[in-house]
């Protein structure tokens, strides 16, 4: 991931010299900014009427709508509530950001089938990542195998 086309990664090398990791962290992400980030990116999953679910976007009259609508289509009621968008969770305001955030989703579909493996191990799924150029930005969707 190449984080020095970024504005303000660009501005601390600047003033503070080369790219650490650890220093930029420490400078620049609360506690908050990096728990909410852990939780999109190793997110935690329920299971609900027979569908595995990030539980982010759980909402059980939401998920019986589309379990209704979509006849009881487990995998495909999945591949629905389990759709994210993550412009919806990140504004990038620069081509530089954007390609960042592709790179941050490629890198989410292996975190998102580990966790889901993690803590459904009987289970497999498949997390499929479109970069934005068929989607609304870069978006990621699991379901079940």
């Amino acid at each position: 991931m190449d984080l020095n086309g970024i504005r303000e990664v660009r501005a601390w090398i600047a003033e503070v010299g080369p790219f650490d990791l650890r220093t930029f962290m420490l400078s620049n992400v609360s506690i908050a900014e990096a728990g909410a980030v852990a939780m999109l990116v190793l997110p935690r999953f329920i299971e609900y009427r027979g569908c595995v679910l990030l539980d982010f976007t759980f909402d059980e009259a939401g998920v019986d709508l589309w379990l209704e609508r979509l006849q009881g289509e487990r995998k495909a009621v999945e591949a629905m509530v389990n759709h994210v968008h993550l412009w919806d969770f990140f504004a990038p305001r620069a081509e530089a950001e954007n390609e960042v955030l592709k790179d941050l989703g490629r890198r989410m579909v292996a975190s998102w089938e580990a966790m889901a493996l993690l803590q459904f191990p009987q289970k497999s799924f498949t997390v499929k990542f479109d970069d934005g150029s068929n989607d609304y930005g870069p978006t990621l969707a699991i379901s079940t195998a």
